[in-house]
This record gives structure tokens, sequence and C-alpha cells, in this order.
């Protein structure tokens, strides 16, 4: 079934279409809050990826910012707080249980990029706060925008990072003790640090000019077997979570015996 854009049209503030053949465009725009995420948001994001994935005309898939200064200034905190405070009057242990269940939820959603097996590119212009990392460093490949700005700020108002920055920044930037110095002042870091630190691959002047570039990669991905570039994706994404070597090898050999053969059986 040929990929439709009406059917993501439901989703507020996400516009969702297709650049060119296989290569979707996700683009979040909230000017208001400068593209802070509610609860809604955050769920609506996960929701979009699982669905893209799994549809089979989709080979790469693009995020950006609709926000000229703001890829995302975090979590919406005063709909958080709302959300949350109706809990006040249950007992702790209940609302312990409560709050982890949001944070897990909430992990999962943000996680799905890094879960699925169709590579993404996130375009980063303005302000990269918070939140904006955890769901940065979910994707595949990352472009800086000049001026952008990236800070693991969740210190900044008492709390420690817990949807998946502290845990996948490790293995993506360079220097640990830049990391440790940025994740416990909370300061902020420029595109220019970004790319030294790993963390990008290339800056550009504009959301637009990444954008191109990023659709330059689609011409060549999207040519080549599916199976090919998902299962390198998948591959490279498994050793990152922490899977061993050794392991990696044999559920490579697994995966390139079915495929090469063309076989859907399953050794």
């Amino acid at each position: 079934m040929p990929f439709d854009p009406k059917l993501y049209e439901k989703y507020e503030f996400y516009t969702v279409t297709q650049i060119e053949e296989g290569f979707i465009h996700v683009q979040y725009t909230n000017p208001k809050t400068l593209n802070a995420f509610t609860d809604q948001n955050w769920k609506d994001c996960g929701e979009i990826f699982t669905r893209l994935d799994k549809e089979e005309d989709v080979s790469l898939i693009v995020f950006s910012s609709g926000v000229p200064k703001s890829f995302s200034s975090g979590l919406n905190l005063k709909a958080a707080m709302d959300s949350l405070g109706g809990n006040d009057h249950l007992p702790e242990r209940e609302r312990v249980r409560l709050l982890h269940k949001h944070i897990t939820e909430f992990q999962d959603a943000i996680s799905v990029p890094s879960r699925i097996n169709t590579p993404t590119i996130g375009v980063l212009n303005g302000i990269n706060y918070g939140l904006a990392l955890d769901m940065s460093s979910a994707y595949t490949i990352r472009i800086a925008v000049e001026g952008a700005r990236f800070s693991i700020a969740e210190v900044n108002i008492g709390i420690a990072a817990d949807i998946g920055s502290l845990q996948r920044l490790p293995a993506l930037i360079n220097n640990k003790s830049r990391l440790m110095q940025h994740a416990l002042l909370g300061d902020v870091w420029d595109a220019k640090e970004a790319l030294e630190l790993g963390y990008v691959s290339m800056i550009h002047p504009s959301v637009e000019h990444g954008i191109e570039q990023a659709k330059e990669w689609a011409e060549k991905i999207t040519q080549v077997p599916q199976w090919a570039i998902k299962g390198t994706k998948k591959h490279i994404q498994d050793i990152l979570n922490g899977q061993s070597v050794e392991q990696g090898l044999k559920d490579i050999a697994v995966y390139n015996a079915i495929n090469i053969n063309g076989s859907k059986l399953k050794l």
C-alpha cells in the first residue's frame, strides 16, 4: 500500500510528508511553547515512528522542527505538573508506582527511533534542551544547524535526566569527561562542540540545507535492498545498546543467511 500522508493528519502539531519515494519527513511545529512536549505530544511522536516503520514503502525518516528558534525546549513543565498534581492525595507507594509507570511509558515512546529498523535523521536547530537530547540521541544520524545550542538541562530543575540521554550519550560522545561536565552542570554547548564531540555528523547553515543533505543520502539509501539497510541499522544499534560482539556476529550470520537466500525461514 503506497504511503498516504492523510493517515497522519490526526496528530496535532505534526506534519508527515513524503519528500521522495521511501523518504519521509516528520516535522513538529508548536511555536507557542518553542516545541515543548506535553504527554500527548510525546505519545504521538512514538506512535508516528512506530507506524512509519511498519510501512513497507518507508526506507528513511527525517525529523525536524518547524520553529526557527527551537528544535525543542524540552518537556512542557506546566502541563506535566498539572497532569501529575492530581495524585497528591494518594498514598506514597501509589504515587511512586504511578510516576514510575509514567516515566517508563515516556521512555518507551521517545526510544522508538532507536528500536525500529528504519534509519532516522534528526536536523537539530536552535534550542535543544533536556528532552531534545533524549530524542536526538535515539536517532541514527544527527545534523546540526548553525546556531544550535544543546543542554542536558534536567539538573537545573533539580532532577536527573530520565528519558534516555544519560543512557545513550556515553556511546555517542567521544569525550566522557566533557559529557560528565555538561551533564552535571546543565550548561550549554554549541553546534561546533557537538561536532567535535562526535554527536553530530556535520553542521549546515539552515534546516532546509540539512533536509537537502538528508535528501542526498536518501537517494542512495532508497536504491539499496531494504533488508540490507535495515539490517545494517539494526545490528549497529544492537551494539550501541550493549550487545556483545560475539552475539552480534551470531545474529548477523543468521540474518544474512536468511535474507541473501530470500528465505522467510527463522533459524
